[in-house]
């Protein structure tokens, strides 16, 4: 009686019809978690913005004194520093608060374009501020905006449409 030869390893076919599962698989997978990466990066910037923006404010009424979110360039290439004066976030150590450097670009959020936003100075009493602003982050057709009120309350929502992101409360019609 002959023993049963076993065979460790792959045929040919076999490795074939793998790889050939495995790269469908991969086609349909990789641009589904781009697409997700790319709204994490919108969502990660615009919600950075907001919380800054909240931050300055509650400076502003704790030191009793005017803070500035002072804004450089726009498109991809942006950036803005908190500061209790109008600072530069291109310079280094331009923008602080108690020494520490309060400064965020764009580095981080990589394809997320910020539209032309004015400075915003929220004042000493109640972190008002003189005029109402909007900042709209936009990525792969996908909008959400960072409106603060001159009351100084800060609210974020996103353009409703193929962009919309769930998650956000739906942008009001202009």
């Amino acid at each position: 009686m002959q023993g049963y030869k076993f065979n460790h390893g792959f045929t040919l076919l076999e490795l074939i019809v793998s790889m050939t599962v495995l790269a469908i698989l991969l086609g349909i997978a990789v641009p589904s978690f781009m697409s997700t990466l790319d709204k994490r990066r919108l969502s990660g910037a615009a919600e950075q913005l907001y919380s800054d923006l909240q931050y300055a404010r509650s400076e502003a009424i704790k030191r009793n004194t005017p803070v500035f979110v002072t804004f450089t360039g726009a498109g991809t290439t942006w950036c803005y520093g908190i500061a209790t004066a109008v600072c530069t976030c291109t310079t280094a150590n331009n923008c602080q608060l108690d020494g520490v450097t309060k400064v965020v670009d764009q580095t981080g959020f990589r394809g997320v374009s910020l539209s032309d936003f004015t400075n915003v100075n929220f004042g000493p009493r109640r972190g008002t501020v003189a005029v109402n602003r909007t900042a709209e982050f936009t990525s792969n057709g996908r909008t959400v905006r960072v409106v603060t009120s001159q009351l100084g309350r800060v609210k974020m929502c996103s353009i409703a449409g193929a962009g919309y992101i769930s998650g956000y409360p739906e942008c009001p019609a202009n």
